[in-house]
């Protein structure tokens, strides 16, 4: 008999205090339903070098140190997507809540630490229940087509690991509606893009071989520079975009040396509202990056083909006291897991 993959669940749960597994993340975490992915093993077997005397086969081998890491594929539902935005950027004061909607707006931290989180992976219906305990996430991408789903990609570490744990029977499932690309829409300096598809990251590059003497274990996670870009493919309407992104503004002529910094938003609605809601309100977020450089590019022509282009750009913190970026969320759920 096999495992059909489909059959195992994900369960998130910020976690409270670092080393210690969230107790309550089988009750008060978020299952994420999930297109692919699952943690993995990070660890070498150890093979000595050849030794005078010791004879041409190897006679032994150890286990080194270990880490979990992998990649969860999924479609972007509003609550559990927002479990992994605060653990991706750090903060998230209390949300405004009016009937049936909550509010909640994550914003990148400036702490030396990031959130961690409790994780429970179940590989098909009985093969094998995980618990992780201090798990990061390390990047996290978006991504859109005019006629597709908001689908996600969330690259986790994991510190430690034990198996055999007991399967979560009854967890919050994430049931709320998807996003599509006819209501999702970009605007950059305040112009709405024809886009015809758009990506976001979040990189918090953290560094993950602190592994320390008598132990097995990471000793600490910690978050290195971060980086948020973004891209977008359109039809080009004018050569604006192209000029300020060569020649640093869309009026020049020539190349410049000075960068054209402006507000990127991307916002993103249900068909659905919100059950709760009153009044009538669609499930939604908004990601606002006040100052987004783009990076500069080629306009391509070939034959007969439209001239179309795929754009990238970075994120840029306008001061300490401007966040790098804003995600504005809402849903029915008045608590992050």
């Amino acid at each position: 008999m096999g495992f059909s993959s489909q059959a195992g669940q994900v369960v998130f749960r910020t976690q409270a205090v670092q080393g210690t597994y969230q107790a309550d993340t089988a009750t008060a975490g978020v299952s994420m339903k999930l297109r692919s992915g699952s943690l993995g093993p990070s660890r070498e077997l150890m093979i000595p070098d050849p030794e005078i005397g010791g004879g041409r086969d190897v006679n032994d081998a150890y286990l080194g140190a270990v880490s979990w890491s992998g990649e969860y594929e999924f479609y972007c539902r509003t609550d559990a997507f927002m479990t992994l935005l605060y653990a991706a950027l750090g903060t998230h004061p209390a949300p405004s809540t009016t009937t049936g909607v909550s509010t909640h707006t994550f914003t990148p931290s400036d702490a030396a630490q990031l959130p961690f989180l409790s994780i429970e992976e179940s590989l098909g219906a009985s093969l094998e229940t995980y618990q992780y305990t201090d798990c990061v996430v390390n990047t996290l991408h978006i991504e859109s087509d005019a006629n597709g789903y908001l689908m996600g990609t969330v690259g986790i570490i994991g510190a430690k690991q034990v198996a055999g744990a007991t399967r979560a029977a009854t967890p919050l499932s994430d049931n709320t509606p998807m996003y599509v690309g006819t209501n999702i829409g970009v605007t950059y300096n305040a112009v709405s893009l024809p886009g015809k598809s758009f990506s976001l990251d979040v990189n918090n590059n953290f560094e993950d071989d602190d592994f320390r003497l008598g132990s097995f274990y990471i000793g600490d996670l910690t978050p290195k520079r971060r980086e948020v870009t973004a891209s977008f493919g359109i039809r080009e309407s004018s050569s604006a975009l192209w000029r300020s992104a060569v020649y640093g503004s869309s009026a020049a002529t020539a190349p410049g040396g000075l960068v054209n910094k402006q507000q990127l938003v991307i916002t993103a609605t249900t068909y659905e509202d919100i059950p709760a809601g009153t009044p009538a309100t669609k499930y939604s977020m908004a990601i606002t990056i006040p100052k987004f450089a783009l990076t500069p590019y080629s306009l391509e022509a070939s034959g007969d083909d439209v001239i179309e282009s795929d754009i990238d750009g970075q994120a840029l913190r306008p001061s300490l006291a401007t966040p790098l970026m804003t995600v504005v969320t809402k849903s029915g759920l008045a608590t992050v897991a």
